[in-house]
Formats: structure tokens, C-alpha cells, sequence
């Protein structure tokens, strides 16, 4: 089992973010950090091979995120949850899907399943780098405090799809784009010039090249809401709604779909949409 350590810093003017990996497997730790190689915004400034070793990091020079498995000798990985600091992200790396939900009530950021796709994780860096951007007030972020992603005011004879409707869209990264029924979709979280939309299965988790406000243009308004600067979510395709205790609102859409965790501004948006009876 690998002892805790702090190694592996590159300089603050090549590194946007440093990482904790936490993890009893050697080589899944090696893995992830060759992955992360391809990631000059991220160093990783510690290993840890389970919870205790873990702690004593986080107490000591606490990350920007943590790279976190769950299953461990001596502790799952949901026992180091609340010694994580609230500034620092977790994105849980697992081989098993069943801790999904419960990993993003406790408002991971991403949960990657074991072995870790290269192009998968340059998905989760992407949501990182808006959330570290949105934390820190960058201008260049693209969290809550920005502006830019707000559309502008929407003609009297704006035409929306229909639930019914098929839209073809690019795809992150692709040349190639895909087909999304618009009922299917159950919410839309904003990653730039890029979308995340989770659908209903069999399409999942996809990565869309159009932004949010292109979505607002075309989703019918009777059927989705925008909540906050950041996210659009179909109102009829909620299941339920929770508050968790890292100041996130956690909303499940149903089997097959990867729940949605909502910072404290946009999950006042919601209950406020929803009447109050989230």
C-alpha cells in the first residue's frame, strides 16, 4: 500500500489546479497519473492509499480536487468526505457505477468508472477549470458570476421544438454528431462553448459543441427552465429533490439518469420555480 506523499509540483504559473489522488491500487494511481499527464493544468501534489493517509494530506495542504476511489482497506471513500475542505472538488474513480448517486449527492463533481477513458477525463477537466474559474471570480470562467452566457432577448415569433422533435447536434471533440429526442432530455449544464445534456437511456451522459443559449432557443419554455447562468433542466422529468450537506441541491431524474447537483443560487432557482415543494 502506498504511503502518503507530496511530490510532483509543477510551478503555479503551468498549473491551474493541484490533485490528490486517493486510491489503494498502485497501479490505478500510476494510471491516473500518466492520464493526467496530458493535463498540464492539473499537477498532482499528493498520493494517498486510504483514508487515514488521505486525511493527513487534506489537513496539511488541502488540493483543488481529489481523485477519490471507494472502495479501500480501512474506509470507503465516503468516510474521507467530511474532512474534504469546501473548496476542494471531488471526483470519485471507481470501478463499480452502483455509488453514482450517492457520489453526486455529496456534490462530486464527476464519477469516473474504472478503467478511465482518456477522452472521459478530459470532459471532467473541462468542468474543473469552469468550476475552479466560477470560484475564483476569474473573467474568463464560466460560473455563476458570469454574464456573457446569457441570452439576448427572444423575438415575439421565436420557433421552439416540440418534445417529440429529433435534434441532431455536434459533438464535443467529433466530427460526427448525434440524434437527441427533446423529451429525453432531462437537464443541460454549460461547460463553455460546450454543453453537458444527460438524456433518458440509451443516449446518457453526451458532449455537445453548442452552448447553453443556443439550447434556451430552441427548448420548449413550457417544459424546461433555466436555473441560474449555468444549467437547463425539464421540470416534468424530475423525480425528486434533496438538499445535501455540502450546500448542494441534488436532483434525480430517474433510472439510468446521472443525477444533477446544483450550487446554492441555482437550487434556489429551482424550489423557487417549483413553487417551493422540491
Amino acid at each position: 500500500m502506498p504511503s502518503p506523499s507530496l511530490s510532483g509540483r509543477t510551478s503555479p504559473d503551468t498549473t491551474m489546479l493541484t490533485a490528490l489522488l486517493v486510491d489503494d491500487e498502485t497501479d490505478a494511481t500510476g494510471r491516473m497519473r500518466k492520464l493526467l499527464a496530458a493535463h498540464p493544468e492539473i499537477g498532482v501534489v499528493g498520493v494517498a492509499g486510504n483514508v487515514a493517509e488521505a486525511r493527513a494530506v487534506l489537513e496539511t495542504q488541502p488540493p483543488d480536487v481529489v481523485f477519490l476511489d471507494v472502495e479501500m482497506p480501512g474506509g470507503s471513500g465516503f468516510d474521507l468526505l467530511k474532512y474534504v475542505p469546501d473548496r476542494t472538488q471531488m471526483v470519485f474513480v471507481t470501478a463499480h457505477e452502483k455509488y453514482a448517486v450517492r457520489a453526486f449527492a455529496a456534490a462530486a463533481i464527476d464519477y469516473l468508472v474504472k478503467p478511465v477513458d482518456p477522452e472521459r477525463l478530459a470532459d471532467t477537466v473541462i468542468r474543473l477549470k469552469k468550476q475552479a474559474a466560477g470560484t475564483q471570480g476569474q473573467p474568463q470562467g464560466d460560473g455563476e458570476q458570469r454574464s456573457d452566457d446569457l441570452d439576448a432577448e427572444e423575438p415575439a415569433d421565436a420557433v421552439f421544438f416540440g418534445l417529440g422533435d429529433v435534434v441532431n447536434v455536434p459533438l464535443a471533440g467529433k466530427a460526427t454528431s448525434a440524434a437527441v429526442t427533446v423529451g429525453d432530455i432531462c437537464w443541460i449544464e454549460s461547460l463553455r462553448n460546450y454543453t453537458r445534456v444527460a438524456a433518458k437511456l440509451p443516449a446518457g451522459v453526451l458532449f455537445f459543441r453548442r452552448r447553453l443559449s443556443d439550447w434556451d432557443k430552441v427548448l420548449p419554455p413550457s417544459a424546461f427552465a433555466r436555473v441560474g447562468r449555468s444549467y437547463i433542466v425539464q421540470l416534468a422529468a424530475i423525480e425528486h429533490v434533496e438538499w445535501s450537506f455540502r450546500t448542494a441541491t441534488v436532483v434525480t431524474f430517474g433510472e439510468g439518469v446521472e443525477p444533477l447537483a446544483l450550487g446554492r443560487l441555482p437550487g434556489t432557482r429551482l424550489r423557487e420555480i417549483l413553487g417551493g415543494n422540491a
